[in-house]
């Protein structure tokens, strides 16, 4: 919904934020079988990721405390959209073995892992609606009354990396903040439309340098009547209505679009269930 950078932590170097998070109905599967060895293996079912990925990250950084497992993941999530679908596959992993294993029992700090896994993974273990600051560290979950209707474009996917360096040579001081956080958060706990006047993405001008896609879907969904915010660091832009009828033609209108999607709040970040086989 919204992201304000306002510096970097003198000691990590990473940049602190001020941002409005929340979970939407796009899911990844994630599935954690028990294995008779101490071996951790993962494939990803539907996707080629490398073996630097979120969901390994997790499972090394609580092997300690369990036995060897079998991960498999089926992406729903589009990759590289700025939708946290990386982050979203740590937090499931860490869920699915604190079910197995009763991990705080075992002297395991969830929030504590999961920070050192990735800085949305915290807010993804929990999911819904959350003003996040820091580093990922800091977050005040709010009820969100304001009803949304979404639709997303895809562009081309963004190295958030590249996006922050390039985010630091845009503005010298290492902080852009393009919106008020305060105001947005009272707006939308009291259900205002006034909230989407606070939809906006200090990294907005970065990412559209390593895709101009990015700009045009943007002025696509305006023209459409929605009012825009990039995902994250990039890839995808979403559209939010508050009218469903407006929502609706918008859809049917764009719906052959490259990269198309449609989207609607969740209360809940990571779910659970038993598979017997």
């Amino acid at each position: 919904m919204s992201l304000n950078i306002v510096g970097k932590d003198a000691t990590t170097g990473l940049h602190e934020i001020d941002s409005v998070m929340m979970s939407l109905d796009k899911f990844d599967t994630v599935t954690v079988t028990e294995r008779d060895d101490d071996r951790i293996n993962i494939r990803f079912l539907n996707a080629d990721i490398g073996e630097d990925n979120t969901a390994l990250r997790a499972a090394l950084a609580v092997k300690e405390n369990i036995g060897g497992v079998d991960i498999e993941i089926e992406k729903g999530i589009p990759i590289g959209a700025g939708l946290g679908g990386s982050s979203a596959d740590g937090a499931a992993v860490l869920r699915a073995l604190d079910v197995l294993y009763k991990l705080p029992e075992r002297g395991v700090d969830m929030r504590k892992v999961a920070l050192s896994v990735g800085s949305d993974v915290p807010f993804m273990l929990s999911g819904g609606l959350a003003r996040v600051r820091g580093t990922g560290d800091d977050m005040f979950f709010i009820e969100n009354k304001l009803q949304l209707f979404i639709v997303g474009l895809m562009s081309d996917s963004v190295f958030t990396a590249r996006a922050y360096a390039d985010f630091d040579k845009l503005y010298a001081e290492r902080s852009y903040c393009p919106t008020d956080t305060d105001k947005l958060c009272a707006a939308l706990l009291d259900g205002e439309n006034s909230a989407l006047e606070f939809f906006d993405n200090a990294l907005y001008r970065p990412a559209v340098m390593q895709s101009s896609a990015i700009e045009r879907n943007a002025s696509l969904l305006r023209s459409h009547g929605a009012v825009t915010c990039m995902t994250g660091s990039g890839g995808m832009v979403l559209g939010y209505f508050t009218d469903l009828e407006k929502f609706a033609a918008c859809a049917h209108a764009l719906r052959s679009a490259d990269g198309f999607c449609v989207f609607a709040p969740a209360k809940t970040g990571v779910l659970h269930e038993w598979l017997n086989k």
